[in-house]
């Protein structure tokens, strides 16, 4: 068989483009939300975590795994906990929305039920917050489709914790 010169070039496009187009890199981990203020283009810090916000499960780290992974006392190295789908951003700032407009402050502890499916069944709220900011909170994680927890390297039903600290600045 006889390939064209058209052939030709376009097969060494294609080898060309396709490793660049497979290596793309992640976005730089943003670990805040931030919110601009007036006279400074930096804006201030109104949340922070110590996991990167805008990574799903699969684009963590081992150590990030590993500090996720921590949480859960027991886990086997083979199993994963829950982790929102689209990662923590949606989460923090829908919350970081609600704070402003409820004046939350104070500190919290989401404990959502993930099923099989990544679907949260059912949220408690403890903590020294404004009850509506609570119920907000759990409505929000309620909404957040969740990568499954993996248990024996099948999907099963396990909780996801999320601890926040809100405070006026």
């Amino acid at each position: 068989m006889m390939l064209r010169p058209g052939r030709i070039v376009l097969c060494c496009l294609l080898a060309a483009f396709t490793p660049a187009v497979l290596a793309q890199e992640l976005p730089r981990k943003q670990f805040e939300v931030r919110v601009e203020e007036t006279g400074t283009r930096l804006g201030r810090t109104a949340m922070r975590s110590s996991l990167p916000l805008n990574r799903r499960y699969a684009e963590l780290d081992d150590a990030e795994k590993a500090q996720l992974r921590a949480n859960y006392e027991g886990m086997p190295a083979a199993d994963e906990p829950p982790f929102p789908a689209q990662g923590l951003l949606p989460i923090f700032n829908a919350l970081h929305e609600g704070m402003d407009k409820l004046g939350a402050v104070g500190e919290i502890t989401l404990v959502a039920d993930v099923d099989t499916e990544g679907k949260v069944r059912h949220v408690d709220a403890f903590g020294s917050i404004n009850p509506d900011f609570a119920r907000f909170a759990s409505r929000v994680l309620t909404a957040t489709p969740f990568k499954p927890g993996v248990c024996a390297s099948k999907p099963c039903n396990m909780q996801y914790v999320l601890r926040m600290a809100f405070s006026r600045i």
